[in-house]
């Protein structure tokens, strides 16, 4: 019994000891100075809107709410210390419907105080819903015959096209559908802007045949920043 005494003192001291030993701090690793630290547009009618900032990819993500309907944006950057960034704090940033649709990038370049660069893309989408185009051929082996307009004899034809969630025209702000016509290529031959659409439809004429030559095409309408194209051709021809 007096042996296991003596050893329990001398385990405490181990112990103690160990418990006691010196913790190294390991700072963490410097920021790069050529950081966005925040990006937000504030150009809008409520509270601003803010970008998701990914210095690892090299992103920054916004969000936009589709009612704002905005067709530029004025972002308040906010770079690391002593950097500068092309393009600049409040420069605008136009053509959002064409760079929403036709996923046209726009690249930010930090240059820090050291020389040193760093590129972010804007990644632009907004919460608009979906939209959907009804067929106006319902067999494809059997396309709908829509015959040329003939502006000279002031003979126009017009059609309409259904679907779901269109955005009505925002004459105000210069935002309308547009209607394209792609070939068997899935080649863009025609692109008309179009004032008269409500929710559910819109209300086009045919081309003429100087702007669309006879031949299938299958119609593609863009509303605001959300596209939907048909999956069965039209025929178009000239009566």
């Amino acid at each position: 019994m007096k042996i296991k005494n003596l050893l329990l003192p001398a385990l405490s001291v181990m112990l103690l000891a160990t418990a006691c030993k010196k913790t190294e701090t390991i700072e963490p690793p410097a920021q790069a100075n050529n950081r966005i630290l925040s990006y937000k547009v504030t150009n809008v009618p409520d509270a601003a809107v803010y970008g998701a900032i990914d210095d690892d990819k090299g992103t920054i993500t916004l969000i936009l709410p589709y009612y704002y309907f905005l067709t530029a944006i004025q972002p308040e950057i906010k770079v690391s210390e002593g950097a500068t960034v092309t393009p600049g704090n409040g420069i605008l940033i136009d053509d959002i419907t064409k760079k929403l649709t036709e996923g046209t990038s726009v690249a930010y370049v930090v240059t820090g105080k050291d020389g040193s660069k760093a590129t972010y893309n804007l990644v632009l989408t907004t919460q608009q819903p979906d939209i959907a185009v009804d067929e106006l051929s319902p067999d494809p082996a059997n396309p709908l015959v829509l015959y040329h307009s003939d502006p000279s004899t002031f003979q126009f034809n017009f059609f309409s096209i259904t679907g779901k969630n269109f955005i009505p025209q925002q004459e105000s702000l210069g935002i309308f559908s547009t209607i394209s016509y792609l070939n068997e290529q899935g080649t863009v031959v025609y692109t008309a802007v179009n004032g008269d659409n409500f929710t559910n439809s819109i209300g086009t004429a045919v081309p003429s045949a100087a702007q669309l030559p006879a031949g299938l095409y299958r119609i593609r309408v863009t509303s605001y920043t959300r596209s939907a194209t048909m999956k069965n051709p039209v025929k178009v021809e000239t009566l």
